[in-house]
């Protein structure tokens, strides 16, 4: 009997419930008529999708229409900001929503400025064109272009500093100590030697770095002859730089025309992506959920898929099919008979891995938001059979995280038959830092309940831990008994080899094998992942508070804003410890003032 399979494939609404990954990538808005009505990039796609959720007093008549216009949302993942930038230029050309053309994220792209017409030239970024400079771009890849200044700087030791600070210089400031700058500003290099310097910059932005290396190879080559091995690998480093620059341009073009399939799975779900590539661009992702009761194989779902995903598109005269694993016989009969499309498989490798991978991410992402809990009420029936417990209206879990004691954040889950309500998630800050998960589980429990006592609010007929028995019991000793009496306390463990295939339900004294009750461990392991997430996310947070703590803090003026500039021009934290009063006067945003409050906070005084 053949296997039916039907693939759902969900529209995600805009509205308040929306949940998105946490990521840099591309994401599209759609109407009523399922039109694209606008594209936007994000460095954090959530954030800036949830921003037009906001209600502004401010706010503009076409970004008001814009948001009332808003029925859908789909969303590209790229591996970075970078990639985000390019791919919505990219499909904003192409496809030109109606949105973006009144306006942009961005009111402009910025471009490289030298400033030619000056004796020594400096270089600078800028979304203002400078018509007495020599300028490359704009830019969509800020990143990219970021760090070509960066490297140029360092290659050729360009001056960055204004015009106003270069004349008034008596000695060289921090960018030479850096070896980032040759110090025009107090006579330490030639006009000569500038020049020659400021004409290799405008070469390599100018793409001839072939050019480049060449020349500095021969430099290198030079040095190397006359036995001065120090300034030969000065060169040789040079032109390393360049070429690792060169490697790290992550484009995501260079495709004609493209579908890429990609199937995921987890315990709870399976997802199968589909990545189109249009004249060299990523068009579209789309996410397919198989609704099937047989137990299908990869390979069996893919081949089915494939053969009605070609049928829909029969009006395309090629189409190029990449994907990873192998289809059926039968299908790929199916395929080489068909006349329209045309259609030519594609074999994974080293040049199209990078397209493989982003669909790799849209599937993941998919898979892990895939609200999918139809399972769940009859996992919850099996329970209270198992448990032997009439009615179990929610299960709450515990767990701990922490850093040798330090730092103790413990987490609560509320799982009900219709699945996690993250309302009602709770995470306790254990007051006292200790490495005894069993005394900081007991404390957040406790807290948790008598939290619920005082508003009185329902308690939960059974509280799950990560753990075994041992852990279990401890715990129980640890609480009051009458906290106790109405709440059923288990636990479960990994089995052999931590296989969860083989978990362990630890009840009081009795230990059960769930191997034969899948529906049970499947919720069971859905609420200690929950509450394993929960808690080592929020751990996270904290130890990374308070490791960017500093010498720094505590000076007034000097917030979280400013403390990350001072970071970020000086290159350290070490490195703004080392620095003089001069130097943090130059540095932005720090008047004379604020740099003397650092500068004798820093030393003691």
């Amino acid at each position: 009997m053949e296997k039916q399979v039907h693939f759902k494939n969900k529209k995600i609404l805009f509205n308040k419930n929306i949940d998105f990954p946490e990521s840099p990538g591309v994401y599209k808005f759609f109407n009523s008529e399922n039109e694209i009505i606008y594209i936007g990039k994000a460095k954090n796609i959530k954030n800036r999708v949830k921003s037009y959720l906001n209600v502004r007093e401010a706010e503009g008549k076409r970004i008001s229409k814009l948001k009332l216009s808003i029925k859908y949302i789909e969303t590209i993942i790229t591996k970075t900001e970078s990639d985000a930038l390019i791919l919505e230029q990219g499909l904003i050309s192409k496809i030109r929503p109606p949105f973006n053309v009144q306006f942009r994220d961005d009111k402009s792209y910025p471009a490289i400025h030298i400033s030619t017409s000056k004796e020594f030239p400096a270089i600078y970024v800028s979304r203002q064109k400078d018509p007495k400079a020599t300028i490359f771009g704009p830019f969509a890849n800020v990143a990219a272009m970021r760090l070509n200044v960066s490297l140029i700087r360092s290659l050729f030791k360009i001056r960055n500093c204004k015009d106003i600070n270069f004349i008034n210089r008596s000695r060289p400031c921090i960018e030479y100590q850096m070896n980032r700058c040759s110090a025009p500003c107090v006579g330490n290099i030639s006009r000569k030697e500038y020049s020659i310097d400021v004409d290799s910059a405008i070469k390599f932005l100018s793409g001839d770095t072939k050019k480049i290396i060449l020349d500095l190879t021969k430099k290198m080559d030079f040095y190397s002859e006359k036995k001065d091995y120090e300034r030969a690998a000065v060169y040789r480093d040079k032109v390393q730089s360049i070429r690792d620059t060169q490697k790290k341009q992550n484009v995501l073009t260079g495709f004609d025309d493209l579908d890429i399939f990609v199937i995921k799975r987890n315990k709870f779900s399976c997802c199968l992506s589909v990545l189109r590539i249009e004249d060299g661009w990523i068009t579209s992702s789309q996410n397919f959920y198989p609704d099937t009761k047989d137990n299908i194989t990869d390979s069996e779902l893919l081949s089915i898929f494939i053969e009605s995903y070609v049928i829909e598109n029969k009006h395309r005269k090629i189409m190029n099919l990449l994907f990873q694993g192998d289809i059926s016989q039968e299908t790929k009969g199916f395929l080489d008979k068909l006349k329209s499309p045309q259609i030519f498989i594609q074999k994974p490798n080293k040049h199209n891995k990078n397209l493989i991978d982003i669909c790799s991410s849209q599937a993941d992402d998919a898979l892990s938001r895939n609200r999918n809990y139809s399972w769940i009420q009859s996992s919850f029936e099996s329970l209270e059979k198992f448990l032997k417990i009439e009615t179990i209206n929610r299960v709450e879990g515990f767990d701990v995280s922490h850093t040798s004691g330090k730092n103790v954040s413990a987490s609560c889950v509320n799982v009900t038959k219709d699945g996690p309500v993250k309302k009602n998630y709770r995470i306790m800050n254990i007051k006292k830092d200790f490495n005894d998960d069993y005394l900081a589980l007991s404390e957040a429990i406790q807290r948790r309940c008598l939290n619920l006592q005082k508003n009185n609010l329902s308690l939960p007929k059974v509280i799950l831990l990560d753990g075994g028995k041992g852990q279990l019991n401890t715990v129980k000793k640890n609480l009051d008994v009458k906290l106790l009496q109405d709440i059923r306390l288990i636990s479960v463990s990994k089995g052999p080899n931590r296989n969860e295939k083989y978990d362990i339900l630890h009840d009081g004294n009795n230990t059960y094998e769930l191997r034969n009750s899948d529906e049970i461990s499947k919720l069971l392991q859905l609420i200690r992942n929950e509450s394993h997430r929960f808690a080592i996310s929020h751990h996270r947070k904290r130890r990374s508070k308070e490791l960017f703590s500093s010498s720094i803090d505590g000076i007034d003026g000097v917030g979280p804003k400013l403390k990350i500039k001072l970071i970020r021009f000086f290159g350290g934290l070490d490195k703004i410890s080392q620095a003089s009063l001069e130097d943090l006067k130059s540095a932005p945003g720090i008047g004379e003032r604020k740099a003397e409050k650092i500068y004798y906070h820093l030393k003691g005084n």
